[in-house]
């Protein structure tokens, strides 16, 4: 028996160790995309843009199996995004993998990653994300506006040549929806921006370390009942 528990106990470390579940994957072809300069997401407490690809005109878009970055807007952000619904998720580690392709720096400008969560949306609480206006100057991120809650997840992260690029950030298991946004930030009125083409998208949940200890002492557990029986 106590081999069997063994066993059974590196079975399930196994298990868990693998234990990483895709919540959402796009390979950008047939998505559809609103190029909008106010960037509603959530409109009269509705969710009809949930895993619908929206954002900013000036090259910014999703065309030929790629949502590509090409902005040429000076001092402006310029970007695409998309809300996921986040009710069966997992807290823990949240992995955004994508590959990344013709990739060209620009000047005082740079290719950005950011996650944003949003909750309380309802009949008299909207949320938006200006992904084709101002920035703020503050954080070099889009301006949100609403009477929902919104905030950050993470801290920015940049994008800075081609290959397949893995961008992370924790989920708490209680926020409502997950924005995910990739952008242009041209910082300079002299600026150029960045160009680069993000494809085979995949976003993946792995439990919390508490989650494990939990099954790990479950098993523990077991272990000792079964000595105590047999005693």
């Amino acid at each position: 028996m106590k081999n069997k528990l063994i066993l059974a106990s590196a079975v399930l470390a196994s298990t868990l160790s693998s234990s990483a579940a895709l919540v959402y994957s796009t390979n950008f072809t047939g998505d559809d995309y609103t190029q909008t300069s106010t960037a509603v997401v959530f409109d009269n407490g509705t969710t009809t843009a949930v895993e619908e690809w929206f954002g900013s005109t000036n090259g910014i878009g999703i065309a030929d199996g790629d949502l590509t970055l090409g902005n040429t807007t000076e001092n402006r952000f310029r970007g695409a995004g998309v809300w996921l619904n986040a009710s069966t998720w997992a807290a823990g580690t949240v992995t955004v993998e994508f590959d990344a392709a013709n990739f060209t720096a620009g000047t005082d400008s740079k290719a950005i990653f950011q996650a944003y969560a949003a909750n309380n949306v309802d009949a008299s609480n909207t949320v938006s994300l200006d992904l084709h206006g101002n920035f703020l100057s503050a954080d070099g991120l889009p301006v949100a506006t609403g009477s929902a809650s919104i905030a950050l997840l993470g801290t920015q992260q940049e994008i800075t040549g081609n290959g397949n690029i893995a961008f992370t950030f924790t989920y708490n298991g209680t926020d409502d929806f997950i924005g995910l946004v990739f952008a242009n930030l041209n910082a300079q009125s002299t600026g150029t921006g960045n160009t680069v083409d993000i494809d085979n998208l995949t976003v993946s949940t792995i439990p919390e370390p508490g989650t494990y200890a939990l099954l790990a002492g479950l098993t523990g557990l077991a272990f000792v009942m079964v000595r105590r029986r047999r005693a």
